[in-house]
């Protein structure tokens, strides 16, 4: 019998597993406190120096940048207040006996890390939204400095993080899009983020891991770039997008990770046949043939056991001997 490890194995190599991975039961996040890239949960400061907060009225949710708290506004002097960590520092040796004992089913599961805030993202926290997306209209010059320097600063990175915590992949995570378009027009992100994505994925495939992107919302223009690029998962996966041209274009080239639609699953009121429904549309739209790692969109859900029903469903419903499809 196949372990949940080989069953995501099979699916990363585009051909079709026993079932639908579930990437909540079949693979283990890896978390380490050498890498601080926004605190979780709590109120302080991340690796850059930014200070992030608790909503006290919601405290389920993630942290956002406390109000006032951006720490420049040109672009151009990103140099100054930008300062990538050199990891080198950090005490790797604990943090690979950390994730001995919080993966410990390694021969079961795979293991991933999630880079949180990244490029793009960054530059809207330390900046401010608004300065944020203008920057690259502000100096084009030093905004693809950034994103390049940026992506060098994740590099360094994935090799650390597959010496000492053997890691199998990279869920790298950058909201490049809303629910109506995306933040930057598609050329705009194809001269600052291709190149620097394309060495990102190309680096994590040099060091044996396989490359995940999340992003949120509408960004289907740029689907054939990333599959180009060699971006292995795209993640989240929002039916604002058409899914099912997509899955017909680029289902043999591209695994759809996620893809459960929190709007569905975690508004107030959704009952659990709801919740069920919405994980057999995922399976049904993007399964056949295999290329699928279902969980949320936004890979955990903040409502009580829902991911427990999305899990439980994927793990009913998603089984190949039994699946049928248009």
């Amino acid at each position: 019998m196949l372990t949940e490890r080989e069953n995501m194995e099979i699916c990363w190599n585009h051909e079709q597993p026993e079932w639908v991975p579930m990437i909540n039961t079949a693979s283990q996040m890896i978390i380490t406190p050498e890498v601080n890239d926004r605190p979780l949960f709590m109120s302080g400061k991340d690796q850059f120096g930014l200070e992030w907060e608790l909503d006290p009225k919601h405290p389920e949710l993630m942290t956002h940048v406390k109000p006032g708290g951006e720490v420049f506004d040109d672009i151009s002097d990103w140099e100054d207040f930008i300062k990538f960590p050199d990891f080198k520092d950090k005490d790797w040796n604990a943090a690979r006996e950390r994730t001995k004992a919080m993966w410990a089913k390694k021969d079961q599961l795979q293991g991933y890390f999630v880079g949180n805030m990244g490029a793009f993202e960054r530059i809207c926290a330390m900046m401010g939204h608004v300065n944020g997306i203008i920057a690259q209209f502000m100096d084009d010059e030093a905004y693809a400095a950034y994103v390049n320097a940026y992506a060098d600063y994740r590099i360094n990175l994935f090799a650390l993080l597959k010496e000492y915590l053997d890691i199998d992949f990279v869920m790298m995570h950058d909201d490049w899009g809303n629910q109506k378009s995306m933040f930057l027009s598609p050329e705009e992100w194809r001269r600052f983020y291709k190149e620097p994505e394309r060495r990102m994925a190309q680096a994590a495939h040099d060091l044996g891991m396989h490359y995940m992107h999340h992003s949120c919302g509408y960004i289907e223009p740029i689907i054939g770039d990333l599959v180009e690029i060699g971006v292995d998962s795209w993640h989240a996966v929002q039916p604002v997008n058409d899914l099912k041209k997509i899955k017909e274009t680029y289902g043999d080239k591209l695994i759809f990770a996620g893809a459960v639609d929190t709007q569905v699953t975690d508004r107030p009121g959704a009952t659990e046949e709801e919740i069920r429904a919405e994980v057999r549309r995922v399976i049904d739209t993007l399964g056949k043939g295999g290329g699928l790692m279902a969980s949320s969109s936004v890979m955990f859900s903040i409502v009580p056991k829902v991911d427990g029903i999305i899990d439980d469903e994927g793990k009913k419903y998603g089984n190949y001997a039994t699946l049928k499809f248009d």
